[in-house]
């Protein structure tokens, strides 16, 4: 209660010292106005006592000189605050002051009880019991301070009363005595209470600065980490491009070299060469999607979508793949409506039905849609090698195969499912798994449905699928639409060497050499260029060559996407369709996954291509939008 140093201390111990010493300060200065009154009135009431003067005037002035220097000393202490390293100076100067204070109202007590009668004597024990006990509550955090502001004068004014030898002076310093001793012994309860309750306040105060000091380091440390993540997605994301180029290049030239190579001896290891490429490609495609997804490049834009066109599409591509490995395929038709992401949901199904047909070594791959209620369930079946139920839950993990232990790279990555995850948890596209061991699996994605009004009318029908031609239950395979004898010249001759100019744009030197390459083997006259004025000028460069007959126009265009321009490559079809028709077949490639490039090309009526591509697919499509538009004006000069 007495220390006047902070040495030996903890940190918390000092600092609640230092901070009591300041309330100390700060709250016994405003006690000096009230003692100052009461010794103002106290020397008008006894002036004409009989006492010498000195006895009482000398206590006085001692008095005024103490509370001097005690206000002196808190006006510096509110200007510059107590340091630490000031600590023992201002407490043992706190300590005097009280202390002073006490021995000179005690020289007063003594002065002033000599002469009193009786009844003053009873006012002066009672002045000085509420005097100690002002004190003590006023500085009763500080137990030492109020003991030596209050002990002196109990102790001398006793002393004074016990010296009258008068049973009513003992009996009033009696009581005086004990009623200071119980003051003092509460205010060292209340003291030590509060001392307590203020090291647990600041042990708790450090408590939470530590943990939120550990708090801010793991938010540090994990936002780094999610930053370092971020960035890690976006540069896999943004050097898809880079990395696509040449795969790109390669799947071109490896096509470009069959006519040339040895059908013995060379077109068996090209074969493979090609099928190797096909792999990695399809390797990349996984990964791409996985950090463009994690990179957050992929917007999720639902609408209304008829999945009639979309199993068409899957119908076209599955059955083929299904007959190649000899599996049955059969596709349910639909004419039911969801809202959904269109490009989403056909990259979910696209990614079970890889995985379907991958799994299964015989049976049959089936694909349906089954409206409940407000949803629309979209099945994939298969009769594959089913999932145990120990793998169900990992199975949507990134490089998870429970079927591919050995890492076999012809089994691909194990990212299809956790690609089908990620793009799950763009929508309201929850994807559910039903399986049992040897028998197969079903994957389940759950739509919103929509009816649109007038629903007979507006949703288009759907032409049962060529594989589905006399499926049980008495259905009948529609009848096939007639075609007329041009389109089925043209489907005859899509094998043939081709005719025709197409216009190619891409500032990469190779790949724009590569693609020439493969278009005019086909027998395609190819206008090649790196920027769109370049594509025009090589077009009448051909038409002054005789190269092209004049007034034709040319029958394709095929752009990249990234031209390293201040256009793209949506700018450059629109400006080249100006020069050559709106109705001019035009194709997009892209190494990368932009937001809202798929609706852009949608609604500018550009086929979207991703790199790489194999050259067989490219031709093939670029024969059949050729041969479309063809047929279409065909048919109008009909008309």
């Amino acid at each position: 209660m007495l220390r006047r140093s902070l040495r030996g201390l903890s940190p918390i111990e000092a600092r609640i010292d230092l901070q009591m010493l300041q309330d100390s300060w700060r709250t016994s200065p405003s006690g000096l106005i009230g003692q100052f009154i009461g010794l103002l009135l106290l020397g008008w009431m006894i002036h004409d006592w009989p006492v010498r003067r000195w006895h009482w005037m000398l206590p006085a002035i001692g008095l005024l000189s103490v509370w001097t220097v005690a206000v002196m000393m808190a006006r510096h202490f509110r200007r510059f605050g107590i340091p630490a390293s000031g600590y023992e100076r201002w407490r043992t100067s706190l300590l005097w002051w009280h202390g002073a204070q006490s021995f000179f109202w005690g020289l007063m007590a003594i002065a002033l009880l000599g002469v009193a009668n009786a009844g003053w004597k009873l006012t002066f024990v009672a002045a000085i019991i509420v005097y100690g006990y002002t004190i003590m509550l006023v500085v009763v955090h500080d137990w030492a301070v109020a003991f030596l502001g209050s002990a002196p004068l109990l102790v001398m004014a006793a002393g004074r009363l016990l010296v009258d030898h008068e049973p009513s002076s003992n009996y009033l310093a009696v009581v005086m005595t004990v009623s200071l001793i119980t003051c003092m012994s509460v205010s060292m309860g209340i003291s030590r209470r509060l001392r307590e309750g203020a090291l647990l306040r600041h042990e708790n105060a450090d408590l939470v600065l530590q943990l939120r000091d550990e708090i801010n380091k793991v938010t540090q440390a994990k936002a780094r980490a999610e930053t370092a993540d971020r960035q890690k997605s976006e540069f896999f994301a943004s050097a898809s491009h880079d990395l696509r180029q040449p795969l790109h290049v390669m799947m071109l030239l490896t096509s470009a070299l069959k006519p040339h190579v040895n059908e013995q001896e060379g077109a068996p290891l090209l074969s493979k060469i090609h099928t190797a490429l096909g792999s990695l490609s399809t390797m990349f495609e996984k990964m791409f999607d996985v950090a463009r997804i994690d990179a957050q490049r992929i917007d999720y834009r639902a609408q209304a979508l008829p999945l009639a066109a979309l199993w068409s599409r899957l119908d076209n591509e599955f059955s083929v793949l299904c007959e190649n490995k000899g599996l049955r395929w059969r596709v349910d038709p639909t004419e039911d409506w969801v809202q959904t992401d269109a490009h989403v949901l056909e990259r979910i199904l696209r990614n079970l039905l890889n995985n379907a047909v991958r799994y299964t070594e015989q049976g049959e791959v089936r694909l349906r849609a089954r409206a409940r209620g407000p949803w629309v369930i979209c099945q994939v079946w298969d009769t594959g090698l089913g999932v145990q139920r120990q793998h169900r839950h990992r199975i949507f993990e990134d490089y998870f195969q429970a079927y591919n232990q050995g890492r076999r790279s012809s089994e691909g990555l194990g990212l299809g499912l956790a690609v089908v995850r990620r793009l799950s948890m763009l929508g309201p596209t929850p994807v559910t798994l039903l399986s049992k061991p040897g028998r197969g699996s079903c994957f389940a994605v759950r739509l919103p449905r929509l009816v649109p009004a007038g629903a007979e009318g507006l949703v288009p029908r759907h032409a049962e699928p060529a594989s589905h031609r006399g499926l049980p239950g008495g259905k009948s395979a529609p009848a096939e639409k007639p075609r007329d004898k041009a389109s089925d010249k043209a489907s005859d001759k899509a094998g043939e060497k081709a005719a025709g100019v197409v216009v190619l744009i891409d500032d990469e030197p190779e790949v724009l050499e590569s693609t020439a390459l493969i278009l005019q083997q086909q027998g395609w006259r190819v206008a090649a260029a790196s920027t769109p004025d370049g594509a025009l000028d090589a077009v009448i460069h051909m038409q002054e060559k005789g190269l092209m007959p004049e007034g034709d126009m040319p029958v394709a265009l095929i752009s990249d996407h990234r031209l390293g321009l201040s256009v793209n490559g949506l700018e450059a079809i629109k400006q080249l369709r100006y020069e050559f028709g709106d109705e001019l077949p035009a194709f997009l490639l892209t190494g990368e996954a932009t937001p809202g490039l798929a609706a852009e090309t949608q609604a500018a009526h550009v086929h979207l291509l991703h790199k790489p591509i194999q050259a067989e697919r490219l031709l093939r499509l670029l024969q059949e939008a050729t041969v479309e538009i063809q047929h279409g004006l065909r048919h109008d000069g009909g008309l």
